[in-house]
């Protein structure tokens, strides 16, 4: 099959959407991110990347937190609206039910299937365009539905929302393809 030259993007096929949330002056503000990615395990540490003139990392460096808000489909407006407007011109703390965990400054959203509660490290990497930020997870919160007797997530039951960068869509989870870590055992070489 030939392949044709497209130019320079990131050709992710999806991408986890999630609302990151910081205090800024105040108040809970709640940003839309899919540049979001675990980096290690153990402790966990994630990242998640956002545009130098957002107005949530001043929120992050103001308190040392920010929060990692999984949404389900079920608030695919809310989330995309999250993304359109700034937390400079609008106020987005009654969108959603905030609470607070452990570190009592990193505002997550209820309504949401899993959220988590993150100590920022002090690195961040900056780039041209967006900054990179880490965080240590401090605490996860998931809905008690979503686990299953043996305290499992299914995470069918949370929904999650995906984007396709590529196609500017959201998308919900697909079917149940294979085991992680187990399906390539079936896998034979042909040589």
């Amino acid at each position: 099959m030939e392949k044709v030259k497209t130019g320079a993007f990131i050709p992710m096929p999806v991408a986890p959407i999630v609302l990151v949330g910081a205090n800024v002056n105040g108040k809970a503000n709640y940003m839309t991110v899919a540049f979001v990615s675990g980096v290690n395990v153990n402790p966990a540490i994630v990242c998640v990347s956002l545009n130098k003139n957002h107005h949530t990392p001043k929120g992050i460096i103001e308190n040392g937190t920010f929060s990692i808000n999984v949404p389900s489909a079920d608030y695919v407006t809310e989330t995309d609206y999250c993304g359109l407007v700034s937390g400079r011109d609008i106020d987005k703390s009654h969108i959603f039910t905030t609470f607070f965990g452990e570190l009592k400054t990193a505002p997550m959203i209820d309504e949401f299937p899993i959220t988590c509660e993150c100590r920022y490290i002090g690195r961040k990497i900056e780039f041209a365009m967006d900054v990179v930020y880490f965080g240590e997870v401090i605490q996860v919160y998931i809905n008690e539905e979503l686990l299953s007797e043996n305290k499992k997530i299914d995470i069918l039951k949370a929904n999650p929302l995906y984007f396709s960068g590529i196609e500017c869509r959201y998308r919900s989870l697909g079917k149940d393809i294979g085991q992680g870590w187990s399906i390539g055992k079936q896998y034979k070489p042909s040589v």
